[in-house]
């Protein structure tokens, strides 16, 4: 059993889904040979290094190291417990899962379904205030002005945090929570007064946007303040469900609809996506008042090849605007940016002039990111001014030097030398001594520091090894993965090398091979790695299981493993008494250096011996 789920059912899950599908649900993969490659979800990368094997069921990205079965990839990529996403797949599947059993094991996740049951009836109890008391006119009259429909609070559940310290608070305690629990969840706060903890509402006085997660589980809120009061927005705290950085508001509701357009519209403010939504257009969802990040990046890059921010027009928001750019650039979307008339933001806009407008004069008309770069840049030059405008025109060649395809320069040169009635030939020729110049002072920089590039260079060939990999260690990869492959393969090791691996990964990995051939199980990869009842354990295990390996390896093979494994304490002796008699000769103590080469000398025929 795990949890309440019986084990029989988890296997049933196992099989009714076949890992690629679930993945190709969330990452483009191409085939190569006998698995699957492309970028990994769970990491920025340019070139594919997350594999999927459909034979063993099992997925492993070589560059952060994920890795697992299909259960595993959804709790990864949805930010589920094992029982969260096994329940997820079961219901895809139609599969029953009895409620009858053995209670939760572990305090966890039974505090994890308590916090998630604390949040949906908070959520109830702001709606039910909004709706029907008289606590929630003045946040009803808000919305009224905002034009926000009746069918739209509804749909999106706002809600009214009373001005109440304890609202919330007594009428959860009343329903058995614990204030421990609820500060947790992010629903109360803390205040230490000398005599004992005060808890109170965090929500006050705001109206309440319950914010999803990407199953449409409340993860906590974002509330607006009515009447006067900072912070103007406020937010649900980091808590075990929510994380800023990591979710976006409406992403549940828009997925469909985004992944068919292939195109998301991101927006800065709730509202803004609320009155988009309204209006029709469903492709549409928002940051939670943060800047936009890599993690939200990978979120919108799993769903959409297109991503157009439509940020305030003020500057706060256009920077904003070129720093999400920038990062979703980076994870090779597509991206672009609506500009919105000075003095507006998108909800004004479509409250104003309609939801097709909207589309049609404004997404339609979104700058790429290179032209929103150099519309950027002439705010900060007076293009009236001959010595401002040469200024800006060097600034703007040198931001189009920098596009990795030349047509794309030669697009926008031509731009610019159209816009500034300039001839092409002379834009191409600044271009050209600035690009000569650079390579020059590149070049000084370079002969002024000789010896730090040597060390940079030796420093860059080393990043993605976290340290070289011996004769040794190497060794104890290749029988491990042998071993997961083929029960005899095991059991020779067993009786040959049993314990005695130096590398703590390898040493637990083998002990759980050898308990779980024992146990009779079958000789499959990715039954093992579902086996390892230590998660730490799994992405190494998931990377030996995609290594390419002979159907069978001969036991002089085994038999030279196990030597280099058993010969490898000897050597680092050696080369540490080898360090020693060095130091000892820099401190010109002969005597001891010429004792410690002695022993060193009996270490070698020791080890020769080995060897023969």
């Amino acid at each position: 059993m795990r949890g309440r789920i019986p084990d029989d059912i988890i296997e049933r899950i196992r099989r009714d889904f076949d890992i690629l599908d679930v993945v190709q649900q969330y990452v483009q993969v191409k085939k190569s040979g006998r698995n699957y490659f492309g970028l990994c979800p769970f990491h920025s990368e340019k070139s594919p290094s997350f594999s999927v094997s459909p034979e063993k069921q099992i997925f492993h990205c070589f560059g952060c190291g994920a890795g697992g079965d299909t259960i595993k990839f959804v709790m990864d990529i949805e930010q589920m417990t094992f029982i969260e996403a096994v329940r997820h797949l079961a219901e895809q599947a139609g599969i029953h899962i009895p409620e009858s059993g053995p209670a939760l094991s572990g305090k966890e996740e039974e505090e994890r379904q308590q916090m998630r049951e604390a949040l949906n009836l908070a959520s109830q109890l702001y709606h039910h205030v909004l709706i029907h008391t008289e606590y929630g006119t003045a946040a009803r009259e808000y919305l009224k002005q905002r034009e926000v429909s009746s069918d739209t609070i509804e749909e999106f559940q706002l809600g009214f945090a009373p001005p109440s310290y304890q609202f919330l608070l007594q009428i959860l305690k009343r329903r058995g929570f614990q204030e421990e629990l609820l500060e947790k969840a992010g629903l109360i706060a803390t205040r230490d007064s000398p005599s004992q903890k005060k808890y109170f509402d965090r929500f006050r006085g705001r109206i309440m946007f319950p914010i999803h997660d990407s199953q449409g589980r409340i993860i906590g809120f974002g509330g607006r303040i009515i009447g006067e009061g900072q912070p103007k927005y406020l937010n649900s705290p980091e808590t075990p469900f929510f994380h800023k950085g990591n979710h976006l508001f409406n992403l549940h509701r828009a997925r469909n609809q985004i992944r068919k357009e292939q195109q998301a519209i991101v927006f800065e403010g709730y509202m803004d996506a609320i009155t988009a939504w309204q209006s029709g257009i469903r492709n549409v969802i928002a940051t939670l008042g943060t800047s936009f990040t890599d993690d939200q990046a990978r979120v919108v890059k799993r769903n959409a090849s297109t991503v157009v921010i439509c940020y305030d027009a003020d500057s706060a928001g256009q920077s904003a605007a070129l720093r999400g750019l920038e990062i979703l650039s980076n994870h090779d979307c597509t991206v672009k940016v609506a500009q919105m008339p000075i003095g507006m933001d998108p909800d004004d806009y479509i409250r104003r002039h309609g939801g097709t407008a909207f589309k049609e004069e404004i997404v339609a008309a979104s700058l790429s990111l290179t032209a929103f770069k150099l519309e950027s840049l002439k705010k900060d030059y007076n293009l009236r001014d001959e010595d401002e405008r040469m200024k800006y025109l060097a600034k703007a060649i040198d931001v189009i030097s920098g596009l990795p395809l030349a047509i794309e320069q030669d697009h926008y040169m031509r731009r610019l030398a159209e816009e500034f009635q300039l001839s092409l030939e002379a834009i191409k020729e600044e271009q050209r001594k600035r690009r000569s110049r650079k390579r020059r002072e590149a070049k000084r920089d370079k002969e002024h520091s000789k010896w730090n590039n040597g060390y940079h260079e030796i420093s860059k060939r080393m990043i993605g090894r976290s340290h070289p990999v011996s004769v040794a260690e190497k060794s104890e990869m290749l029988l491990i993965a042998h071993m997961m492959r083929d029960k005899a393969v095991a059991d020779w090791v067993k009786s040959h090398l049993g314990a005695d691996f130096n590398t703590e990964i390898y040493a637990a990995l083998a002990a759980y091979l050898y308990a779980y051939y024992e146990h009779g199980y079958p000789e499959d990869a990715g039954s093992f790695i579902r086996y390892l009842p230590n998660e730490s354990l799994i992405p190494k295990a998931s990377e030996l299981a995609m290594l390419e390996l002979p159907d069978e390896v001969s036991e002089e093979a085994l038999l030279d493993y196990v030597r280099h494994i058993r010969n490898y304490p000897l050597l680092k002796e050696i080369e540490q008494k080898e360090k020693m008699v060095q130091q000892l000769s820099r401190a010109d103590e002969p005597v001891k250096a010429a004792q410690l080469s002695l022993e060193i000398t009996r270490l070698r025929k020791q080890l020769q011996l080995r060897m023969n």
